[in-house]
């Protein structure tokens, strides 16, 4: 069975390819728009079926990256309590990113429409968290170094 599913993905796998080629191919060289040929905003006359394919490839990128880990979880429930765990720890620490970030107007933006105490909030707390999680990753690099020379 698993040698049918991958035999099938390989196939899709191609499929996907050889339609993002051709694709490709017509942007390129199957001409421009009426009236946009000589121009500086020329426009292939594929530009919409190519955007529509992007969101496409998108979609099943997204819809992928959902579906097969949840059929991981299902089948390998063990694996399954570590990954919410690292979901927990992730929203814990956007919380306390959350809590420490300020939602005070900039004086010195006042004419900028992002300048609003929610956005603000949202952005100090990305950057909180982004601060939060760069700190873990160099303490884990020093403490992997430092365990290995114990070793």
């Amino acid at each position: 069975m698993p040698n049918i599913i991958s035999k099938i993905i390989t196939i899709s796998l191609y499929v996907l390819m050889g339609v993002s080629v051709v694709l490709m191919l017509i942007f390129y060289f199957g001409g421009d728009v009426p009236g946009t040929a000589d121009t500086p905003m020329r426009e292939p006359v594929v530009t919409e079926t190519i955007l529509i394919w992007a969101g496409i490839l998108i979609g099943l990128a997204a819809l992928s990256a959902i579906i097969f880990p949840l059929i991981r979880m299902i089948t390998n429930p063990k694996n399954a309590k570590k990954s919410l765990l690292g979901l927990v720890g992730i929203a814990v620490i956007v919380f306390i990113a959350w809590q420490f970030s300020s939602d005070e107007i900039l004086p010195l933006a006042t004419e900028n429409p992002d300048n609003v105490p929610h956005v603000l909030k949202l952005a100090g707390a990305q950057l909180g968290t982004m601060y939060i999680l760069l700190a873990l990753a160099v303490l884990s690099i020093f403490y992997t170094e430092i365990r290995n020379l114990f070793k």
